[in-house]
């Protein structure tokens, strides 16, 4: 078999795997932060939420090495139909096919687990690889921006102004903040803030809402504990209600400790309107500089379409690294065509 798969405790196989993704970012996308085997290992072990996808590295016959690292993704909660891809062909091994054997692999896998929807990603601008994938059937569907705020860079006079703005607007709520672990019944009041994330732009995605529910977010913070990342969360309350309006979070790993992560931030819909977003996003910038000095960079994705996400973003210092697509394939049910092509490309 071509295909072997990657453990987080094969050490070896997820070096390989590394050295592949990073020696491809490094022609393709140079303002990626290159991937550490430790760091990949658990997310391998761990996931985003205790569902890790699955790493093969593709050794073709006759070949010495690895040439190429295929990752699949299948969601277990919702999203049933779908499948989440992504093909990395060492660039010394290039159009030489590597590329439509590992397509022909997503496509063999996702019928055998009997789903209909394949999403792949790829950098917006790359037209190369855009027309590598249309070739197979694959269709424009959505785009993700990708934005980092460097903290030296930051306006701090602005960021006070704006803070005094958002907390006139937003004086009916207070702000409240925990790191890990989060109280069972606290975990309960986020669920919905949580699941507000639904709202957000998707393009023409084949996509149902995720189910958000206390044992998912238990698992997000469990998942978080195994990467051993620190989590930070602030939210947002009504004073009034007691409803929890609006949440914003953060994690910082100790094997790179000076990037952040913006994990997630959304606010409820009833509770839209008060600039919770910018005041929990600026709450947020304040916490990490007691609790993480040497933090230098925090790194965000939103939809392209995300507008008032992106206006935040944009006010308080992030700009735009990349823009990202994401393509779709839905396949027919006699679809034996589509895989009789991906395997005669010379990609």
């Amino acid at each position: 078999m071509p295909y072997h798969l990657v453990t987080p405790d094969d050490t070896a196989r997820v070096a390989t795997a590394v050295e592949i993704l990073n020696l491809a970012r490094r022609q393709d996308d140079p303002d990626e932060i290159e991937a550490l085997p430790e760091l990949m290992a658990r997310q391998l072990r761990y996931g985003w939420d205790l569902e890790p996808g699955e790493m093969y590295l593709y050794v073709p016959d006759g070949a010495p090495a690895p040439v190429g690292v295929l990752e699949i993704d299948l969601p277990r909660r919702d999203n049933l139909h779908l499948v989440w891809a992504g093909v990395t062909v060492h660039p010394d091994h290039r159009r030489l096919g590597h590329g439509s054997a590992m397509l022909s692999e997503v496509v063999r896998r996702t019928r055998a687990e009997g789903r209909t929807t394949i999403w792949l990603g790829l950098a917006e601008d790359d037209l190369g690889a855009r027309s590598f994938v249309e070739r197979f059937g694959f269709r424009y569907a959505s785009h993700d921006a990708r934005r980092r705020q460097v903290l030296a860079d930051v306006d701090k006079q602005q960021i006070d102004r704006l803070e005094a703005e958002a907390r006139l607007a937003a004086a009916e709520y207070v702000l409240e903040r925990g790191t890990l672990p989060t109280p069972d019944d606290l975990l309960a009041e986020l669920v919905e803030v949580t699941a507000a994330i639904n709202d957000a732009p998707m393009g023409d995605l084949t996509y149902e809402d995720e189910r958000f529910d206390l044992k998912r977010l238990q698992d997000f913070e469990a998942a978080a504990v195994g990467r051993q990342d620190s989590m930070y969360r602030i939210w947002a309350r009504h004073r009034t209600s007691g409803e929890v309006g609006g949440h914003t979070v953060v994690v910082v790993n100790p094997l790179q400790r000076h990037i952040g992560f913006q994990a997630d931030t959304a606010v409820s819909r009833a509770h839209r309107g008060h600039r919770l977003g910018l005041l929990l996003k600026i709450a947020m910038m304040r916490w990490l500089a007691e609790a993480e000095p040497q933090l230098e960079m925090i790194g965000t994705f939103n939809n392209a379409d995300n507008g008032y996400m992106i206006s935040v973003n944009e006010a308080i210092g992030y700009r735009l690294s990349r823009v990202f697509a994401m393509f779709e394939l839905n396949l027919e049910p006699a679809g034996a065509g589509a895989v009789k092509e991906m395997a005669s490309a010379t990609v």
